[in-house]
């Protein structure tokens, strides 16, 4: 048995399943002792359409990890995300009635409850409820009112909801693998954990997160979550275009992608060619790399057209002066960058993990963005526990809501 407390998460993605176990040396160091990588069965966008191959697939990663790890497993952080989920901003505002006007705790989970009251239809649920900022008595962009002195309370939430049997369907496919969930959270909020910068929070960034099946959009301002949404475009989707252009099977056609596949033709010389094996064909010929930079290229246009608009949709194209982020292993496409940069006209970079230890040296690729910003997040919640108890024993007041506020603010 470990003698450092533990933390696992899993990445439950539409081409892979992701499972890690790392043990908390303290709030800051997470040493990766297990990792578990199996290919995805069963889910299509991000959505779980055949909940025993899936349940199969995500028992497999874990077991893999437990085995490395040489300990087991009760419980994850799960990540999640699909073209069901859908997000709004709403506010909400209380009076102090405190004879001394000091903002207390209870004062603040009461402001986010009245906030968070609002009318969604009975398929859906609240996956996430994130403070973007508090306002006293009209000062603005407050990050935590507790202490200070007021009249008027108030809150900016981000709410994120999901289809209700579709966040389920998931769910099961973990619970059935024999591990209970801590918490279901939305994939491209685990990944700013693990790969944007604070000082880009603050600016003012929008993460892409290009998965398999879906491209997952996140947007932050001063610090905090303002945005977030679902394209439904992943790396699958230029598989597939290959596929049919080229006349191969997927797995050449993947095959092709990744070794000589670009969206960009600055990257590609007229000349090269590159063997492909076509189906019906005994032997393979050679064709021009620029033919598959013509199928590529517009579906990735496509993509970032996509997330442009859904920003100018918010108001939000010109308020992210630190640019686009890419992670998600469909980002590592040559020429990925340089479409994102012409069709949005932002600076961009690739987004890769910051260092984890033990075996989290290993999971610096793209692809391990979500896995590891799960444990991040998880990391600083689990932290933050032993405060939330000794409140809860102190106060008694508002234990659920002040404990979820908690895990948000370091008060």
């Amino acid at each position: 048995m470990p003698k450092q407390p533990t933390i696992a998460a899993l990445d439950i993605g539409t081409t892979k399943i992701c499972a890690l176990i790392a043990e908390l040396h303290g709030p800051q160091e997470i040493v990766v002792t297990g990792v578990g990588l199996e290919p995805s069965q069963g889910i299509k966008r991000g959505v779980v359409v055949d909940l025993e191959a899936t349940a199969r697939a995500v028992e497999q990663a874990l077991s893999k990890a437990v085995q490395q790890a040489g300990y087991d497993i009760e419980a994850a952080y799960v990540g999640v995300t699909g073209e069901h989920i859908a997000s709004l901003n709403t506010e909400g505002s209380i009076t102090i009635t405190h004879p001394n006007q000091e903002i207390t705790p209870t004062d603040v989970a009461h402001v986010i409850q009245v906030a968070r009251t609002i009318t969604l239809p009975p398929d859906r649920r609240i996956l996430h409820t994130i403070p973007r900022g508090f306002t006293v008595d009209g000062q603005c962009d407050i990050r935590d009112p507790i202490g200070l002195s007021g009249k008027q309370l108030e809150v900016s939430l981000h709410i994120v909801h999901g289809a209700t049997t579709l966040l389920e369907n998931v769910e099961k496919c973990v619970t059935r693998a024999g591990v209970a969930i801590i918490e279901s959270v939305l994939e491209p909020i685990a990944t700013a954990e693990a790969v944007l910068l604070e000082a880009e929070k603050e600016l003012g960034v929008c993460l892409v997160d290009i998965g398999g099946g879906t491209s997952d959009v996140a947007v932050f301002q001063n610090g905090a979550i303002c945005h977030s949404s679902v394209v439904p475009i992943g790396g699958n989707h230029v598989t597939n275009d290959l596929a049919y252009g080229l006349t191969v099977a997927p797995e050449e056609a993947e095959r092709l992608k990744t070794e000589s596949g670009s969206a960009s033709p600055k990257l590609v010389v007229e000349e090269e060619l590159v063997q492909v094996h076509q189906l019906g064909r005994e032997k393979s010929r050679r064709l021009p790399r620029m033919e598959l930079v013509h199928i590529i290229e517009p579906r990735m246009q496509e993509l970032f057209e996509m997330v442009r608009d859904d920003l100018k949709s918010e108001g939000l194209l010109g308020q992210v002066p630190a640019g686009l982020v890419l992670s998600g292993g469909g980002s590592l496409l040559a020429g990925c960058e340089e479409v994102a940069h012409d069709v949005l006209a932002l600076p961009v970079r690739l987004g890769t993990p910051a260092r984890l230890g033990g075996l989290g040296e290993t999971l610096t690729h793209p692809m391990y963005a979500t896995a590891v910003g799960l444990l991040r997040y998880g990391a600083a919640r689990q932290s933050k526990a032993p405060v939330q108890a000794a409140y809860r024993r102190a106060t008694g007041l508002l234990p659920n809501l002040i404990k979820w506020f908690r895990r948000f603010f370091d008060v």
